[in-house]
């Protein structure tokens, strides 16, 4: 079990509605970092109002298309107030 400590977002292209966005995405843990490269598609819809969360809920999505996290041979946890409030419900 691997817990996240801090979410480091480091955007690597600013984010614009027609163009998207990117950046890197790292869920920081006591063994190690798990470092995603994420992408926001273009567009107006409510995942765009806040690039930061959008980053980081593509992060959340790639974890969970990881085999061992999709097999359930490993899972991940986050401790409390790491993730954004709109994520942490």
């Amino acid at each position: 079990m691997k817990i996240v400590k801090r979410i480091d977002v480091i955007p690597t292209q600013e984010f614009s509605p027609d163009i998207g966005g990117a950046g890197h995405v790292a869920f920081v843990t006591d063994t190690g970092d798990l470092v995603f490269e994420c992408k926001i598609k273009p567009g107006r819809g409510p995942d765009t109002r806040n690039p930061k969360l959008a980053l980081i809920t593509d992060a959340m999505r790639q974890v969970a298309m990881l085999p061992e996290y999709r097999i359930s041979k490993s899972y991940m946890k986050f401790a409390p107030g790491v993730l954004p409030d709109e994520l942490a419900a």
